[in-house]
């Protein structure tokens, strides 16, 4: 028997907007820093993917998932620390040419580059182009 829960869907749906206004707000912190730093860590365009460009799936516990075609011998490190330190999230830097679903990654992901505008790149996901 089911019983009412009005208190715990209110919070629940409380959690659920603040989650989703957190995901675009990180997902835009990381395109400008990536667009304004990537090019000190050798990387020209990558991708953003998973649970922080879908929406609906981004919690409070969830990283920010970065893959790239190229970066400096040594600096995913310093990438990762950096724009960690920056969003205040963990943030896992794939290399494609290292990742068994870099296919997938490309198909799905969202791509950006230095040569992009972040406002541009955050739009075009929002809109679903």
């Amino acid at each position: 028997m089911a019983f009412p829960t009005p208190l715990l869907d209110a919070r629940l749906a409380r959690e659920k907007k603040q989650n989703e206004a957190d995901r675009v707000r990180l997902l835009q912190l990381a395109l400008e820093w990536l667009h304004s730093h990537g090019g000190t860590y050798g990387i020209t365009h990558g991708y953003i993917f998973g649970s922080v460009t879908e929406p609906g799936r981004f919690t409070r516990t969830s990283d920010i998932d970065i893959a790239v075609d190229t970066w400096k011998t040594g600096d995913i490190c310093g990438l990762m620390g950096y724009l960690s330190l920056h969003v205040n999230r963990d943030v896992d830097v794939i290399p494609l040419d290292q990742c068994h679903f870099a296919d997938k990654i490309r198909r799905l992901g969202t791509p950006w580059s230095v040569n992009d505008s972040p406002d541009s790149l955050q739009k075009s996901k929002d809109s679903g182009d």
